[in-house]
């Protein structure tokens, strides 16, 4: 199928046509593909009097710091703190940049809290060369609020995965 000429300056030479012929060419290439495996966690706590944080490290550590530090000695359930987890796989010969938020915000109706100073780390578990897989752990800081009203605080975030 032919499409729409384009037209050449004409001289006055004799009037030919020649022809060619040329590939077009594209490759669907497979995905870098990220799954969710586990919630970042700060776990229980009983209200504060004075604004206070709870810091869960990517790398899973825990600190308290305020009115809050007292309370997070409760048990707490199974999985009770600890990072997100991310499963990122590489595909064939292709490098990626991972893109984290920079704060999350979780509520409870009204309520409110945020999370900051989110924190990530890349953990090769298992592949070579650029043909890996990756666990992504990410962490942060939760501000809690002087008298942060009791309940379960909920909040959703984007993790994006680009091709370099």
């Amino acid at each position: 199928m032919r499409g729409d000429p384009c037209t050449l300056g004409r001289d006055n030479a004799s009037s030919g046509s020649s022809e060619a012929s040329g590939d077009a060419a594209a490759e669907v290439v497979e995905i870098i593909a990220i799954r969710h495996v586990a919630d970042m966690r700060f776990g229980l706590f009983a209200s504060p009097g004075n604004a206070s944080t709870i810091t869960v490290g990517a790398d899973g550590s825990f600190s308290a710091a305020g009115d809050v530090a007292s309370s997070t000695n409760m048990p707490q359930p199974t999985g009770g703190r600890g990072p997100a987890e991310f499963i990122v796989e590489q595909a064939g010969n292709r490098g990626g940049t991972v893109f984290i938020p920079g704060t999350i915000n979780v509520s409870n109706g009204s309520e409110t809290m945020v999370i900051n100073s989110i924190t990530g780390r890349l953990v090769v578990i298992s592949g070579a060369g650029r043909d890996r897989v990756y666990r992504l752990d990410l962490g942060g800081t939760l501000r809690v609020n002087a008298y942060q009203a009791p309940g379960a605080y909920i909040g959703d975030f984007d993790v994006t995965v680009v091709y370099n």
